[in-house]
């Protein structure tokens, strides 16, 4: 008797893995994402260094960082956060937002002389918005750095009407753009 008990608690236990494994994949299912969400495509690496990307119908293209050499960096600079953005849309779509957690804040400026004001850009239907470097052009800028960043890229989140999208943007010398990496304050 004491046999056929032992053997039914057996089976029981063999019946119950599976039942077990089963029940673990379906609580780690959900942080896999379900099948039917839209996965971004992965930023691409051009060849000039810098960074690619695209949520829904905007493309983020030429994406970098200009820094001084890492012995001129100190936590507080500000720093040009330089990028052209094309709508592929029929409609106008907005960069609502930029963060990063290495900057206390990432704002938009007309120019380098331009008051400092939040991020938000209206991109037209169709259209392109250089945010590159250059003379009394408009840019993005990661403001009170909160330590030197060296060469080491960062990561940086763009908040349009579209999505979100986190890129890893490179961090490059100064010599390599035309603009200055530490623009007046305002």
């Amino acid at each position: 008797m004491k046999t056929a008990y032992w053997d039914l608690r057996v089976d029981a236990r063999r019946a119950a893995i599976p039942l077990l494994l089963t029940a673990c994949l379906l609580l780690l299912l959900p942080a896999c994402g379900s099948p039917m969400q839209s996965v971004a495509p992965q930023p691409t690496w051009n060849r000039n260094g810098l960074v690619d990307g695209q949520v829904g119908a905007m493309r983020l293209l030429h994406v970098h960082i200009l820094a001084p050499p890492m012995d001129k960096q100190k936590a507080g600079d500000d720093l040009g956060l330089y990028l052209t953005l094309v709508n592929n849309s029929d409609k106008p779509q907005k960069l609502d937002g930029v963060s990063t957690v290495h900057a206390e804040r990432v704002v938009y400026r007309e120019s380098p002389s331009a008051p400092r004001q939040p991020v938000h850009v209206t991109i037209p239907a169709r259209g392109t918005l250089s945010l590159q470097e250059g003379h009394d052009r408009p840019h993005l800028e990661l403001i009170d750095i909160h330590r030197p960043l060296g060469a080491t890229p960062i990561d940086v989140t763009f908040r349009f009407s579209t999505g979100t999208l986190t890129l890893r943007i490179p961090v490059l010398p100064l010599e390599r753009g035309a603009g200055s990496s530490t623009p007046s304050p305002s």
